[in-house]
């Protein structure tokens, strides 16, 4: 088999770190998803934020870094 072909493994998960139901807490997995969603839900405003701020300045080439700081800002003192 050549190199291009090669099946990868994952690594097993390790035995001390136990999936929300094998350890009976519902309530701190309900946690750690309400965190996560609120996360996603902070990084989707600051990125609709970023593109209008990227379209504001004509659509510029480049990687966006600035716009995305910058939306990220406004939205953390928000």
């Amino acid at each position: 088999m050549n190199k291009h072909h090669r099946k990868t493994e994952t690594p097993a998960q390790p035995a001390s770190v136990k999936s929300p139901s094998e350890s009976g807490s519902s309530a701190a997995s309900d946690d750690v998803g309400q965190v996560q969603k609120g996360k996603a839900n902070s990084e989707e405003v600051v990125r609709v934020r970023a593109h209008q701020k990227w379209e504001t300045a004509g659509k510029p080439n480049g990687d966006g870094v600035n716009f995305w700081l910058e939306a990220e800002q406004e939205v953390l003192q928000a």
